[in-house]
């Protein structure tokens, strides 16, 4: 029996005392009445009925009488009514207590002075794994040493406590316990144990100290070249024309490079503030790619690109965006497709609706393929694959090995350090892109053929299916995980 069930057992048995009470003393009186009678000789067979029914009308009336209008009872009806009232408070202050545990999304324990759990709520039991803790040993149920010696520790009457540790299982969790008696009793019969789970601020302090760490090395070395550069030309570079316009050059490429290394911190810090929010602008994604075609041409035509822009729907392709967001996503896939797609570079973007040309059906070679495919992407959005929009850009690169394929949309990821560098990349492009699609709900999935190529597919709800999705359902189920075919 816990203490609600003790309050109402108790608030039960002052009302029946009360009661009895009552009727004990209606029932003397009436005995003494029925003495009486009999005792005068009028409870003979003939008047036995009669001194019965007399007593007990009699103990009816004394029994009204005793509760209602007497003075001398009046004090302590008072102070029984008053004991009650207290009780009854009590009692709903309790329930009002197990309502909010209930309610709160964090584990909470309240334990016995043994260390038995005397209630958990619904998140405490999500956390163990196991329904109906109570009555569980609290050692036994969490399997954390150090949190049940703080409670042990707080039952004996030292003060509360705050103790980290770590869940094991499939997923390693990192969680802090804070342990406090409940009430003044003294010895402490009740402890409470809140959780809170930090798995997720531990992993964004871990995210943010490596790509602070990154970006310090990545801002470093062109940090470095230009320093060097600068002491050579006060010393004995000096009055050298021709090594100081080497070297002058040279700067300018290293300060180029981290004018696009910090516009691309910039941009990945502004989109990562507003991925939470979902665009609801009306796109043309096929058009789009032709703007961006258009704005990059002058680059193409010095590099002599090849590029070539199919359509597969011949009519605007719309879906919910943001014009600017998606015009850089885009912008980043062909730029990265002409840094690496060969010398000269030989660009294909298709786009159209549903599934997106797979590049492993030219040639019937295999290709490898990681992130977010169409069907996973519609399955989270509750739509069908037919209601996706993709955009692909694809090049005929050397291709990218099947265990760097997944990576390649890590900040700072890069599988050839110095082919990147002289190809004027920050590491960052991809990164971008995936925020960009994470926040738009879609998703990129990768697929590369060694010797044949990559192609980047970015897959989008059409705009006339996005009324039936929810977005919040959508970003509950994105779990982020990629997986490599």
């Amino acid at each position: 029996m816990d203490a609600e069930d003790e309050l109402a057992a108790l608030i039960r048995q002052a009302a029946a005392d009360v009661r009895a009470r009552d009727f004990l003393w209606g029932a003397a009186i009436a005995a003494g009445i029925a003495v009486v009678i009999m005792g005068s000789g009028l409870a003979s067979n003939l008047w036995l009925p009669v001194a019965a029914w007399v007593a007990f009308s009699a103990s009816l009336g004394v029994r009204y009488w005793l509760s209602s209008g007497r003075e001398w009872a009046k004090p302590v009806e008072r102070l029984v009514k008053s004991e009650i009232g207290a009780k009854e408070t009590e009692l709903s202050t309790l329930r009002l207590a197990r309502g909010v545990a209930q309610a709160l999304p964090e584990p909470l324990f309240i334990l016995d002075a043994g260390g038995l759990i005397e209630h958990a709520n619904p998140a405490a039991e999500e956390f163990i794994g196991v329904k109906a803790l109570e009555g569980r040993h609290f050692a036994a149920a969490l399997r954390a040493p150090n949190v049940f010696e703080a409670a042990e520790a707080v039952a004996k009457g030292e003060p509360p406590h705050a103790v980290e540790f770590t869940t094991a299982g499939a997923v390693e969790r990192h969680c802090r316990a804070f342990i406090a008696p409940i009430g003044d009793a003294r010895p402490v019969d009740r402890v409470l144990v809140f959780v809170r789970d930090l798995t997720s601020e531990r992993r964004v302090e871990q995210m943010r100290a490596d790509f602070i760490a990154s970006a310090s090395h990545e801002l470093r070395t062109p940090l470095a070249s230009l320093l060097g550069f600068i002491e050579t030309l006060k010393g004995h570079a000096k009055d050298d024309p021709d090594a100081r316009d080497r070297f002058l050059a040279i700067m300018q490429a290293q300060a180029e490079r981290m004018q696009r290394l910090v516009s691309d911190l910039m941009s990945l810090s502004r989109i990562e503030l507003h991925e939470h929010v979902p665009p609801r602008d009306i796109v043309d994604l096929a058009a789009l790619a032709e703007d961006v075609l258009d704005s990059l041409r002058p680059v193409l035509d010095q590099s002599a690109a090849i590029v070539d822009f199919e359509n597969l729907e011949g009519g605007p392709l719309r879906v919910i965006g943001e014009h600017d967001e998606l015009f850089q996503a885009i912008q980043n896939l062909v730029d990265n497709a002409l840094k690496y797609g060969g010398d000269p570079a030989m660009i294909k973007v298709k786009a159209g609706r549903g599934l997106s040309p797979s590049i492993a059906e030219a040639g019937g070679d295999v290709a490898f393929r990681a992130g977010d495919g169409p069907a996973q992407i519609a399955a989270r959005l509750g739509a069908a694959p037919e209601d996706l929009v993709f955009i692909q850009v694809r090049d005929f690169g050397p291709g990218v090995e099947r265990s760097a394929l997944p990576r390649l949309t890590e900040r700072f990821y890069r599988v050839s350090v110095d082919r990147s560098k002289k190809a004027g990349g920050t590491g960052l492009g991809l990164a971008i892109v995936k925020h960009i699609l994470n926040r738009h709900r879609g998703g990129l999935q990768l697929e590369s053929r060694p010797g044949g190529g990559t192609a980047f597919t970015c897959y989008l709800p059409a705009a006339a299916s996005t009324p039936s999705i929810s977005w919040a359902a959508a970003e509950n189920a994105r779990g982020g995980q990629e997986s490599v075919t």
